[in-house]
């Protein structure tokens, strides 16, 4: 049986920047999840930066009825969240983390919201991993660096320490992130990491500056078929 799983992240509805409206964001997120419904995809994970005030209802009602997983970004709230979706939530820390064992895998949901993955986490994390099955991460932030001015300034803070507890174990480890708005492979030792692209703006691989493309908005497909494991990248364009 082949499973697939639309994997999302960074819409920023109805955030201030960088749209001047709060319907191009929402139009762009129509879009994509137009093409994950046409493809058949019913299971969406979604790693974070949801966006702002109404858009936050705007997603959840938009995803209502379809089967639903969750992690925070940067720009998410948790209270605002959990209004909707508390699956895994931790009301101590305000923070969304969990596991999941399935038949061949075992998925791992991380809250990197605050731009660190607290010691109570990292403590969860490391009882977690042990475990016969290959690991499949969703986070935000990405772990592994890039050489980029993105990377400079938006980088998960102690990632040096969870690179040191991933690369531990002997386990295969795949991570699916986002927070970059730009799609990236790479492979570290035993980790092998997908940064998916944003739904609301892109950012070109650039080691001096920031440069915002807003053309096209992508997201990608996770296809599960036994132990086999893979995905692809769909972009599509933000013309009128």
């Amino acid at each position: 049986m082949i499973e697939k799983i639309a994997h999302i992240t960074d819409l920023h509805l109805d955030e201030d920047f960088p749209f001047e409206d709060k319907v191009t964001a929402r139009k762009q997120f129509d879009n994509i999840l137009k093409d994950i419904k046409k493809k058949g995809i019913n299971h969406i994970i979604c790693t974070g930066d949801i966006g702002d005030s109404k858009g936050v209802q705007y997603f959840f009602d938009k995803l209502r009825g379809m089967n639903l997983s969750l992690t925070l970004g940067n720009h998410d709230d948790f209270i605002k969240t959990c209004k909707y979706y508390n699956l895994g939530a931790k009301y101590n820390s305000k923070k969304i983390y969990r596991s999941e064992l399935r038949v061949y895998f075992k998925f791992i949901y991380l809250d990197s919201s605050s731009g660190t993955i607290d010691s109570e986490q990292l403590e969860w994390l490391k009882k977690e991993l042990w475990s016969s099955k290959p690991i499949i991460i969703f986070i935000h932030h990405p772990i592994i660096g890039l050489r980029l001015k993105v990377d400079e300034i938006g980088k998960l803070k102690n990632r040096g320490n969870l690179i040191e507890i991933l690369t531990g174990i002997p386990n295969e480890i795949i991570i699916y992130c986002g927070h970059y708005h730009l799609e990236s492979t790479l492979v570290y030792k035993n980790i092998k990491q997908c940064i998916t692209p944003a739904i609301a703006f892109q950012i070109e691989k650039d080691i001096d500056e920031i440069k915002i493309n807003k053309t096209v908005s992508g997201y990608r497909i996770i296809q599960i078929e036994n132990r086999s494991l893979s995905s692809k990248v769909k972009f599509l364009s933000n013309a009128n």
